[in-house]
This record gives structure tokens, sequence and C-alpha cells, in this order.
């Protein structure tokens, strides 16, 4: 379903493009010269740990959990009621809460979540998605190679630009499609495998990897994990102090027409002083000869900016990123968020978000006197968050989000995975 945007038609304007080559050069060569030793690191960094590669099969987290990822967030991530009775036996990471041991060269998982939202003083306040998200994982190894996918369902309202990217069956009203968000072909390289060579379609290196896909700066982006994915290649180094990920875009091959088909480069790198504090950037740039949400014509889109996520105390971290946003015919515009989560109790979270947007002016609207929140001027908005691991793999979200020009929202979300 493709989406307009309300924008006019503008002459096409290209920006300079060696900027562009110095930041992609310079990347790729960070990436492949930094070596050092590869060590596990799991992603809750108030534990003392701050990579994403021992706990996902994705070096840059998220999705399909590895056997250890599956035992850290049993001892880690969930609440645990009382004290082990002396003797108790190590959680059992296989498929479906253990009940299926998976050889060690393949990772099976699923997700499932459901969401309801309610909007208070609106016409029809109450949304009830029964499955906003229904995908199952998998990834198998032979030796240095790997091959993972995901399939699942979805359902969107008509007109939402969510899952609409990631469908492979094209149905357009409110029923139910298929996905596929990631699906590629994987080289473990280097003497300690710590580089990661990808093809197929991945989620994109950039920003902080955190799962409200709505937030701003993954919205202006275009980098959640929903359905923003891309086709092309990815290399990704996980080191000692570095790692990062670069990754040319060759598009996504789910959407159609190839003129609606972004091309370009993404790429995100992390310096890690210590386990407890990681500080980096990112960078994106592509080309489209017809933007899909906006319809506008030969439109340069480009995303870069700084990223960072520490703990602060034994209980609290805090973590998030500023970008600037420069597209074609439209004057610079900015996002932006952060985000503390404070633990009261193992698998108790309480997290308070403020985020920041302004997506430019376009065209005509260059005049102050078109300025509103989120175009010309900033927008602001404010989540309040309590997240709970129940249970084993079983997750409990509630969030209040009030954002300027818009009524609040109250979401509650249940997820587990298999």
């Amino acid at each position: 379903m493709l989406l307009r945007g309300g924008l006019g038609e503008h002459k096409p304007r290209r920006h300079p493009q060696h900027l562009l080559l110095w930041c992609l050069t310079l990347a790729t060569l960070a990436i492949v010269c930094w070596a050092q030793p590869a060590h596990a690191y799991t992603w809750m960094i108030r534990h003392g740990y701050a990579a994403c590669s021992s706990c996902h099969a994705d070096p840059s987290g998220g999705e399909l959990l590895s056997s250890y990822g599956r035992l850290e967030g049993d001892v880690l991530l969930r609440m645990q009621y009382g004290e082990p009775a002396e003797g108790d036996e190590e959680p059992d990471t296989g498929f479906l809460w253990g009940a299926v041991d998976t050889p060690d060269n393949l990772l099976l998982s699923g997700s499932f979540r459901n969401l309801n939202i309610y909007e208070p003083g609106a016409d029809d306040p109450l949304t009830i998605i029964p499955i906003m998200m229904g995908d199952l994982y998998g990834q198998v190894r032979a030796d240095f190679v790997r091959a993972a996918a995901s399939a699942g369902i979805s359902k969107v309202k008509v007109g939402s630009p969510h899952a609409r990217a990631a469908q492979v069956t094209h149905g357009q009203g409110e029923q139910y499609n298929m996905v596929s968000r990631t699906h590629w072909l994987g080289f473990d390289l280097g003497a300690d495998d710590n580089y990661l060579l990808r093809l197929g379609r991945m989620n994109l290196p950039f920003g902080v990897r955190v799962p409200e896909h709505t937030l701003w700066a993954r919205e202006a982006t275009r980098t959640d994990r929903e359905s923003d994915q891309q086709h092309g290649a990815a290399l990704a180094y996980t080191g000692e102090t570095f790692r990062g990920e670069i990754m040319g875009i060759a598009g996504n091959f789910q959407v159609s027409p190839d003129k609606l088909r972004e091309r370009g480069y993404s790429l995100f790198f992390e310096y890690l002083p210590s386990p407890e504090l990681a500080i980096g950037a990112s960078s994106l740039a592509t080309f489209a000869d017809e933007d899909r949400i906006t319809l506008r014509e030969d439109v340069w889109r480009q995303a870069h900016g700084l990223i960072g996520r520490a703990k602060l105390f034994d209980s609290l971290a805090v973590y998030g990123e500023a970008d600037l946003l420069l597209t074609t015919d439209t004057t610079t515009g900015y996002t932006g968020f952060v985000q503390f989560d404070y633990e009261l109790v193992q698998g108790l979270h309480f997290m308070v978000t403020g985020e920041v947007l302004d997506q430019g002016l376009a065209g005509e609207e260059t005049d102050t006197n078109q300025q509103t929140e989120g175009r010309g001027k900033p927008r602001f908005g404010a989540w309040g968050s309590i997240d709970w691991f129940f249970y084993r793999q079983f997750e409990l979200r509630l969030d209040a989000i009030k954002r300027q020009s818009a009524g609040t929202q109250l979401l509650a979300q249940l997820h587990f995975y298999l």
C-alpha cells in the first residue's frame, strides 16, 4: 500500500556525492582493519556486556537467540520467584520452552505479540490487534556457512506503512498477510569468526536497536525491525573494544515496481571503552527513483548521527541517539531519543523515554509561516513504560505515550517467544 505524504511536485536536486563516498570508504576500512580478538557478550549492558553476537544470530541484535542468549534470558532477564533450591539444574535452552532439543548447528524460535491500544477521548477508543506479530525464525549452520530466515503473518490497518514492506503476499485490506522480515546467507570469517559476511534481506545497521519500532528515530530514518529491512550485502565485525557493520543496500525486492526500491548504504560502529559503556555513530544514504511513502521523484534520503549506551548504576541504564535528516528538496531535519531503564527488581523494568522530531520543510513549504511541530519546528514526545518479564520467555508491557499535536495513547502488549 503506497501512502501519499501530501507533498507537492518539486524539481529534483541531488546532494553532493563525494562526502557519501568518503563515509562509506572510511567505515569499511575501520571495520576490516580494526582487528582484535572477539569475546562473548550479551546485549544487557547493565550486566556488564555491550555486544550482541553471542546471544543473537544477527550480530547487531534482535530476533533469533542462540542457546547462550536463551540461557542469559532465563538467568538475568526474567523475574525470579524465591531462591533456587540446592541441586537445581541449569535452565533448558531448547526450542519450545525446552521441549525440543535441537542440534548445535540448528537454531529455532518464534515470536508472538498481541497489542491493545486505548486512546482516551477518541470516537472508537479501543483497538485490539490479536496478532500484531507472529513469526517463526530459524538458522542452520555448516562449518563457516550459515543460512537464516523468518516467516510469519501480520495484519495492519488500511494505509498503515507497517508490515507492508515485508509482505510476501500482497493483500492490501485489513487481512492477514504472510511476511518474511529477514532471510540471508552468511559466512563466518577470520581466525576467531569475528567477521560475518551476509547476503540477503537484513535489518539495517543503524542507530540503537530497540523494540519500540514506532519511535520517531526509527520511523524517520526507516530503520526499524518491523518491516524496514532491505536486501543487500553486509559485513559485520565484533571485537573486544570495537564492533560495527556496513551494508550495501540493493533494494527491497518485496516492494514493486523497481522505481520504489532504495539503493545505497547503511552502517554503524561502536567503541566500547568498557563493558558498561558504548559510544558510536551511524550513517545511511539511499536513492530511489520514486519514494514509496511520499511518491516524490529522484529522492536522496540521508541520516547521520551519534549513538550511546551506558550503565549508570547497578539497576539503571541509559541509551539513545541523535540523527540529522537530509532529504532531497527538504530543509535539514533531525530526530533523536533518550531512554532511561530502571530495573526495580529483576524482571520488572520502569522506563522513561523522551523523543524529538523535525523532518524539515519540503519545497514551497520552506516559508517560515508554514512551520509546524515536526516540520520546521521541533515536536516532542514522552513515553512512560512498565516492562514485566513475568515468566520464562513471557513479557507483559504497558506504555503511555503523549506526543505534541496528538492525543494520549495507552498500549498493552503480551509477548512470548518459543
